[in-house]
């Protein structure tokens, strides 16, 4: 920002009777400035003092391995400090309610509308660093961009990545929710699906490295407040990404349960959209199944299923199988129900939810 534009911006807030804001702002922004300048020297101590050690050690020894370490420790807290600064700004009370609003209502929110069916996982990120993956098209550990260094728990070709019981901690630790204490918007959170059944099953709130750009369809969206929108969405354009893919929480959560009902639609064994016995049996037999096109469409051809088609980014298809065959078994157990009800049986009316 130009000082002419700090001027205006300065002036603004005054008239608005907000000149607190904006000198908040300026605080923040002269700290960001400040922290440039400290990592920048904190680099050239560390290469020298890298350098010394290389005198001293073999390659490969505590000592050795620790300075070159503080080399890249550095690096990345200048890297990701530069990046930072593009976005902080004077913070809006309205913007703020938002977030706070969300870290209270959208959890639970969320978990009543997702099907168990659908596995998403969730990477929450600060919005400087979203710009980062939406542009690389993908997502890595600083392990992986940092020649080996961990800033966190995650080593090389991992990522963390809660599920829906853990998405809390996402959210309110990972996300920069309350990072208005720093006048910084709030971050992105990217929800994805697993690769395959390895690794779904990687580990806790864990998933290999993720690539959109070799496998768009692990992308299901991204999520963020509504100050964030229009940026992400430029970005995604300039990426070759949808733009659509962005949403608002209350956006996300729509789109979570559009996709939660079109899984439910078969899982469940809705009646409308099941015709019959002769599908029945053919998904009881299912082995003619044909994985659609790239955008993870998984359709069952078998000779009797007449349009069924359930449209998934990923997933395990031998997990899908085994609930379709228990839905059908479901309806099995329905009509033997209902035709002991009509013979003066007893019933139970109770339904559960695989």
């Amino acid at each position: 920002m130009g000082m002419f534009d700090e001027l205006r911006l300065k002036n603004k807030y005054k008239k608005e009777g907000r000149l607190e804001e904006y000198e908040s702002y300026k605080a923040h922004l002269q700290s960001v400035q400040a922290d440039i300048i400290r990592f920048t020297k904190y680099i050239s101590d560390a290469q020298r003092n890298f350098e010394s050690i290389k005198q001293k050690y073999p390659e490969g020894s505590r000592e050795y391995n620790y300075a070159k370490d503080q080399i890249d420790r550095w690096k990345y807290e200048l890297d990701k400090t530069k990046l930072m600064v593009n976005f902080v700004r004077p913070n809006s009370e309205q913007d703020i309610e938002y977030r706070n609003r969300q870290c209270e209502e959208f959890i639970p929110k969320l978990q009543s509308v997702i099907s168990p069916s659908l596995d998403l996982r969730f990477h929450g990120t600060p919005i400087f660093l979203a710009e980062q993956i939406i542009r690389s098209g993908g997502i890595t550990s600083t392990a992986d961009r940092y020649d080996g260094y961990i800033s966190s728990t995650d080593r090389q070709g991992e990522i963390s990545a809660s599920n829906i019981d853990s998405l809390g901690r996402t959210i309110n630790f990972f996300s920069d929710m309350v990072a208005y204490d720093r006048s910084l918007p709030a971050g992105c959170i990217f929800a994805v699906y697993p690769k395959d059944a390895e690794d779904a099953n990687y580990g806790h709130d864990l998933l290999h490295s993720v690539d959109f750009r070799q496998n768009p369809e692990q992308l299901f969206g991204i999520f963020t407040t509504p100050e964030n929108i229009p940026n992400v969405q430029n970005w995604l354009v300039e990426s070759g990404f949808d733009p659509n893919l962005v949403y608002t929480f209350e956006g996300f959560i729509e789109a979570v349960k559009q996709k939660s009902n079109e899984i439910d639609g078969i899982t469940t064994g809705h009646t409308e959209q099941i015709e019959g016995s002769a599908i029945t049996e053919s998904l009881e037999n299912i082995q003619d199944q044909t994985i659609g096109n790239n955008q993870g469409e998984y359709s069952f051809s078998s000779q009797d299923a007449k349009g069924v088609a359930l449209k998934r980014r990923s997933g395990s298809l031998l997990k899908l199988q085994t609930r379709l065959k228990q839905a059908i078994r479901g309806l099995r157990k329905d009509e033997n129900v209902i035709d002991t009800k009509d013979r003066g049986g007893d019933s139970d009316d109770r339904t559960t939810r695989d």
